[in-house]
């Protein structure tokens, strides 16, 4: 269970954490020492909430890929940090059955589900599985619920802000993958036209970018430490609207997001490729709406 909420909670934000299959991705970086030490910098932040944007492993049918995860995560745990995961389309790969059994035993704030949200404060957290296929029929499940949730965040005036977390990011200058079209056609107008909705929280994308579009904040932090994804830059761009002006090939990363009476405030934590020590790569604010008496 979350804590009882308190001005100034924090809730960090990962993605990405696979690591590099040794035969399959052979031709990419392997960041095994990158992967340990953003475990280990969370865990010294001891947020109050911890949230996994999916692919936290490469296969998630494979038990000594979730066997390797545990041990990568043990701090965490012993730290006693509550945390909570959205599926990744990793979390799928092998087997379906097997990797439901796997994420759930390890985030039992999840309650066996794939889409739900959460509360702290003033605050909702809404998190969804944007793999469209694996949902099957379950997809138009979902989405009924989530519209149905905003509104009713809409409806409460006790609700100042949402947060939704969605493992594929609708935008993205990735060179690797592109925009996820369903995302955009399924996911982003509902988001677009709740009044709360401040943030849509991506991952999938290994690295870091964030845009602003009609006034809503996408956040793609897939930085967790699988190898990472080279931004395409200049002319190539697909989106020149990148609120963070960094290289092709950024850092590794987490968020850290901190609840406020006002709104919330993001500082995103970066480390370099090879590098031991931190550094504050973005901060920005999400300010609440305003809800009349």
């Amino acid at each position: 269970m979350l804590p009882p909420y308190r001005e100034g909670m924090r809730i960090a934000v990962v993605g990405d954490l696979q690591r590099t299959a040794p035969i399959l991705e052979f031709f990419r970086e392997e960041n095994d020492r990158e992967r340990a030490s953003v475990v280990s910098e969370i865990t010294k932040e001891r947020p109050d909430l911890l949230l996994f944007a999916g692919d936290n492993v490469f296969g998630g049918g494979c038990e000594a890929q979730w066997r390797s995860f545990d041990s990568l995560t043990i701090a965490l745990r012993k730290a006693g940090i509550v945390a909570a995961s959205a599926f990744g389309n990793h979390e799928y790969w092998l087997t379906r059955v097997s990797a439901d059994e796997h994420l759930f035993a390890r985030f039992p704030l999840n309650a066996r589900r794939h889409w739900f949200s959460l509360a702290m404060g003033p605050l909702r957290i809404v998190v969804l599985d944007s793999n469209k296929r694996r949902l099957g029929a379950k997809w138009s499940e979902q989405l009924a619920w989530y519209a149905r949730e905003l509104d009713v965040f809409d409806r409460d005036a006790t609700v100042r802000g949402v947060l939704l977390v969605v493992h594929h990011p609708p935008y993205t200058n990735s060179s690797v993958t592109g925009d996820e079209i369903h995302v955009q056609r399924a996911i982003v107008p509902r988001f677009e036209s709740a009044e709360k909705t401040l943030a849509m929280l991506n991952g999938h994308v290994h690295s870091y970018e964030r845009f602003l579009r009609k006034g809503k904040m996408y956040v793609v932090s897939g930085g967790g430490g699988g190898p990472r994804a080279r931004l395409h830059t200049g002319s190539r761009r697909r989106h020149l609207d990148d609120c963070y002006d960094g290289p092709a090939l950024r850092a590794f990363n987490f968020v850290l997001y901190t609840v406020t009476n006002k709104g919330v405030t993001a500082e995103v934590r970066g480390l370099a490729k090879g590098a031991s020590t931190w550094a504050t790569l973005d901060q920005f604010v999400l300010t609440f709406v305003s809800v009349s008496p």
